[in-house]
């Protein structure tokens, strides 16, 4: 009979270990990703706002350069063009500029528990 009792209180113990386990991996896994999705919302602001940004600066500086031409298309063009040139370096360097960044970045914020 002894035995019998034993054998019940080390099921509820690993019964109740593997709740807790549960509940836990649940938690982690919240956090994980309220952090990423809250990481995502912060980087999605500053997209926008660094969008405008960039619109008026580039809009600002076509109009000092046809200005200084004396044609405002000219600005636009030289803007436009300078955009063409950023364009075809990110495309061509996509994978080391882009991709590999992001990946670390989702990955680092995925086990950072794990260095600790």
């Amino acid at each position: 009979m002894e035995a019998e009792s034993k054998v019940k209180s080390i099921a509820g113990h690993l019964r109740h270990y593997l709740e807790t386990r549960t509940k836990l991996f649940m938690l982690d896994t919240a956090n994980k990703a309220t952090s990423m999705f809250s990481s995502f919302v912060t980087y999605a602001v500053l997209a926008v706002v660094g969008t405008f940004v960039l619109l008026f600066l580039s809009i600002g500086a076509a109009l000092w350069i046809g200005h200084a031409y004396g044609e405002t298309s000219m600005g636009f063009l030289f803007v436009g063009l300078f955009y063409l040139l950023v364009m075809l370096v990110v495309y061509l360097g996509r994978n080391s500029l882009i991709r590999a960044p992001l990946q670390n970045t989702c990955l680092t914020s995925m086990f950072e528990d794990e260095k600790d």
